[in-house]
């Protein structure tokens, strides 16, 4: 991998991730260039999503103001067909796959595979 960092006088330059922390010469004008230490992870783990997301609220006592469609405007699936459905990572349950967050064990499975 590498990182990407401009020298003090705007030349980009791409440098070896093994180098972060230290200080160089620019190749095209000797500046000292600071290489950053690389940035964390971009993945948010599981605890900081269910503290977005806040407490569990069983379904029947969440209020919403009204700015989703109404139900009537949501199209049912077709009568005999059955939706697609994905596993839970954490609990194995099978859930519908619009699912985001597994409403058996509360894990976000929001990238997880559809089940067969």
């Amino acid at each position: 991998m590498s990182i990407r960092v401009n020298c003090p006088n705007g030349h980009p330059l791409r440098v070896n991730d093994t180098l972060a922390g230290k200080t160089g010469l620019c190749p095209v004008c000797k500046a000292l260039v600071k290489v950053p230490e690389p940035l964390q992870s971009s993945e948010i783990s599981e605890d900081e999503i269910l503290n977005f997301l806040g407490p569990h609220q069983p379904a029947g006592s969440r209020t919403f103001q009204s700015e989703a469609p109404s139900r009537a405007a949501v199209k049912a699936p077709a009568e005999g067909t059955v939706p697609p459905k994905k596993s839970c990572a954490r609990c194995n349950q099978e859930i519908p796959a619009t699912t985001h967050v597994c409403p058996f064990c509360h894990t976000y499975v929001g990238g997880a595979a559809l089940a067969r």
